[in-house]
């Protein structure tokens, strides 16, 4: 019975059976394998940037970063909201709290092993409760304790992708999350209908706006849209159809993404998108749909020329650093502006998908590959110090010797330097430095997919770790080989004795094996490996 339903699963997640790889035109002109070579230990940096970020006895300048507010919480009296600094430096030191910052850094150090229940003496995860807007009726997660919306969607719904992450990871931490998670979907399930959505006839929302009031039950059509927000909302509604099983959030999921997949323009912003990907393979895999996956990821890889705001793939070296993968404002011209942490959402969003659609698992290894690597640049450890913005640089040196909190971001050129680490804080105004906490608070999404193996730029990529609430009974890894020739990888098996399977070849590559194996992997090739414990199997 048990084999059984391993075969069943591999046949239903891994959809298009004989295909062959499908290549990303933008993904080709990325280099194999990047050079220099340099892959920083990022789950450490993750640990590190947890216990700094978290640590309220530290003293210095600007520090300590977080802080919990004595006072009973805006929208919840048993709960003390936290306060964390959105910069280094941040003006109004000690006050600030946006949830784009505050939850992400619980998500991704607990994708690392970091129970935040009870980190540092502190149940951190119920104390982000207060983000859901209750008091002010908006009754969803906003980006801070007392918001509104209908302003920007990346603020308004990205909040709440986040928290149905945390919660998918602690799902008995608080009695109020059950309530907040299903009246999230419900509400943004209105929007849709608000939106021009119907069932009979089946008519896919309008969401060429930039943002839509919950309270007025209007859109926003100013400045720039967000069109990708249909699928941050679409994967949304499938979490929770997902959870509850509730047809309604399924047809939800599908409206939302039918709206991309008849859209015809590029509809990338920023880090929504790529959530809308991996809710389409998934849904195109377990559900029967037949989203255009390949028209989404090429939007998500393309180059900025023309997009909403010239966002996409990075790909060159600058002054001779590779990098290549970097996610921002790409338009080839010479002043490319990339951001640390869409590398780290992208990386965690899109990695699922090579486990749903295989298609395009060797170029999303190659991709996960190259920005691993880049993204150590913008660290105050990467760069030459001449190569920073000084004040950050200062301040690392002193109190972050472990450089864990990187630049918000990194320009292809300023300051006639190439590449330049800084980001907009300054510039705006905003703190005295550009050492971004909600840009490093992401770097666990990134740290828990990957693991060096014991050949140099092949990489274990895990496609379970953030497929939140997914397809995740078998453990399933990517590795794609960037060199020339073929490379065996030896790998460590938990304790017991395992079936390895190759998803791509549709091959057995081990049978009743444990203890430390090893397996080939062609030249610019990859594999998917699955395994099965042999024991159970032989159960059943």
């Amino acid at each position: 019975m048990k084999k059984l339903l391993f075969t069943i699963f591999i046949n239903v997640c891994f959809l298009f059976v004989n295909a062959q790889q499908v290549d990303i035109p933008r993904i080709n002109l990325m280099p194999d394998k990047p050079s220099p070579y340099l892959m920083r230990d990022w789950k450490q940096v993750a640990v590190d940037y947890d216990n700094f970020v978290f640590n309220m006895t530290k003293t210095g300048t600007n520090l300590p970063l977080t802080n919990i507010n004595p006072a009973s919480g805006i929208n919840y009296s048993d709960v003390q909201h936290i306060r964390m600094d959105t910069y280094v430096g941040q003006k109004n030191h000690g006050q600030v709290a946006e949830a784009i910052n505050i939850i992400p850094a619980m998500v991704g150090a607990s994708l690392v092993g970091i129970d935040k229940t009870g980190h540092l003496q502190t149940n951190w995860v119920s104390k982000i409760k207060d983000f859901f807007n209750l008091k002010n009726g908006q009754n969803v997660y906003l980006n801070g304790y007392s918001s509104n919306t209908g302003h920007d969607w990346w603020y308004e719904i990205m909040p709440n992708v986040f928290f149905y992450q945390l919660y998918a990871l602690y799902p008995d931490a608080d009695p109020d999350f059950a309530g907040q998670f299903i009246t999230i979907a419900d509400r943004q399930l209105d929007v849709l209908f608000k939106l021009e959505a119907k069932l009979q006839p089946w008519t896919a929302p309008s969401m060429n706006y930039r943002a839509f009031n919950l309270l007025t039950g209007l859109p926003n059509t100013s400045s720039v849209p967000e069109p990708e927000s249909a699928g941050s909302i679409a994967w949304i509604l499938y979490q929770a159809y997902v959870e509850t099983k509730d047809i309604k959030y399924l047809q939800g999921a599908e409206l939302a993404l039918d709206f991309l997949q008849n859209w015809n323009k590029n509809p990338s912003y920023e880090i929504q998108l790529p959530y809308g990907i991996a809710a389409a393979a998934r849904m195109n895999a377990v559900e029967g749909t037949n989203y255009n996956i390949d028209k989404m990821l090429n939007w998500a890889f393309s180059s900025g020329i023309g997009t909403l705001r010239g966002w996409g793939a990075i790909v060159g070296k600058w002054n001779g650093y590779d990098v290549a993968g970097l996610i921002g404002e790409a338009n080839d011209g010479g002043n490319d502006y990339a951001f640390i942490m869409n590398g780290f959402q992208h990386a965690a969003a899109l990695a699922p998908v090579a486990k749903y659609d295989k298609r395009y698992a060797r170029a999303i290894g190659k991709w996960i590959l190259n920005v691993a690597n880049a993204s150590r640049l913008f660290y105050p450890n990467g760069l030459p110090d001449t190569n920073q913005h000084p004040a950050g640089n200062s301040w690392a040196k002193q109190y972050d010797p472990a450089s864990c909190i990187p630049f918000e971001a990194m320009k292809q050129v300023a300051n006639g330097k190439s590449p330049y680490a800084v980001g907009d804080a300054v510039k705006g105004g905003w703190a005295t430095t550009d050492l971004s906490l909600y840009s490093g608070s992401s770097v666990g999404y990134l740290a828990s997919i990957i693991s060096k193996t014991n050949v140099e730029g092949i990489l274990q990529i895990d496609l379970n770790k953030t497929d939140f609430r997914g397809e995740n009974t078998y453990p399933t890894y990517l590795y794609y080989n960037p060199e020339s020739t073929a490379q065996t990888v030896e790998i460590t098996l938990p304790a017991g004795t395992y079936d390895l399977y190759d998803a791509i070849s549709e091959s057995v590559l081990r049978t009743n094996v444990s203890g430390t194996v090893s397996f080939s992997i062609n030249a610019k090739a990859a594999r998917i490996r699955s395994e099965e414990h042999t024991s159970e199997l032989q159960s059943h």
